[in-house]
């Protein structure tokens, strides 16, 4: 019996020294409500889906989400807030989804972040939508799309706190030197939100579609300037070599101050040309 209890004391003590934090980056791909009767994107947009199609997209993601466990997930391509709000509701009564509208009014394509953690209240923010720079130009590209908020959660008896930016960058279609060159823009940008949220703690997930490739100047940019490490690196993901994976493989986990424990890359069938990525970190 002594055994017994000094064995579940042990559980306990490793299970609270070891606490899992779970991220999730899916894009949804034209996420739109047909409940507000309007379409944002005053240039393209693919329009409102219909209300069975909306709401079986949003169960799609919903059971996904329940059935990986995950408590932090960043959205992009979706409409607007409503969007984002009836993703979280669908997930369950302690969820909720942070957000603040972008700046792309040619697509009406936004982020958001949803999580049953604790908010860190005031802590959402846009940076105020920064803009980057590539070295011996003038030239500068603003995120439109960029989201940030920090949460808390409890790991070794303690309150810890992790901060998280999600951001979309331009788009891969059509590319061409200039389109790279204003993602690697956009990196440098994203920088100086990432510089930013450093000041509250080590604790640091970036994570959303970057429209590139692992290896790209675009990430690079992100992992060097940022000081940041990839999940699919360091969990030696083979397959992001191969065609069928590679052009699918623009969403992305970088993080600093965690230890990833698992990786995944999910596909989303029908309802989405991304993976979703999935990391988990104790």
């Amino acid at each position: 019996m002594r055994l017994t209890i000094i064995s579940l004391l042990f559980w306990l003590l490793a299970s609270s020294a070891f606490a899992e934090l779970k991220v999730m980056a899916i894009n949804t791909e034209w996420l739109w409500t047909p409940h507000d009767h309007q379409v944002d994107g005053r240039i393209y947009n693919q329009g409102d889906m219909s209300e069975r199609a909306y709401e079986q997209e949003l169960n799609f993601y919903a059971a996904l989400i329940q059935h990986n466990g995950s408590q932090i997930i960043a959205v992009s391509e979706i409409e607007r807030d409503a969007v984002a709000h009836d993703l979280a509701s669908r997930i369950g009564p302690d969820w909720r989804a942070y957000f603040k509208q972008g700046r792309d009014t040619a697509t009406g394509q936004d982020v958001a972040i949803l999580s049953n953690l604790d908010y860190i209240k005031g802590s959402i923010t846009d940076f105020n939508f920064p803009s980057g720079a590539l070295p011996g130009s003038v030239q500068q590209k603003r995120l439109s799309k960029v989201l940030g908020a920090r949460f808390k959660y409890r790991a070794a008896g303690q309150n810890q706190q992790v901060a998280v930016i999600t951001a979309h960058f331009l788009s891969k279609r059509n590319e061409s030197k200039r389109k790279s060159n204003n993602r690697q823009r956009q990196a440098r940008a994203l920088v100086k939100a990432i510089k930013t949220f450093s000041e509250y703690g080590n604790q640091l997930v970036v994570l959303g579609d970057f429209n590139d490739f692992l290896g790209s100047p675009t990430l690079s940019i992100l992992q060097k300037e940022g000081e940041l490490e990839s999940i699919e690196q360091n969990m030696a993901d083979m397959q992001l070599t191969h065609p069928k994976y590679r052009k699918k493989s623009i969403d992305h986990i970088l993080y600093r101050g965690l230890t990833p424990q698992d990786y995944q890359r999910i596909d989303l069938k029908s309802y989405s040309d991304h993976f979703a990525v999935y990391a988990q970190f104790r």
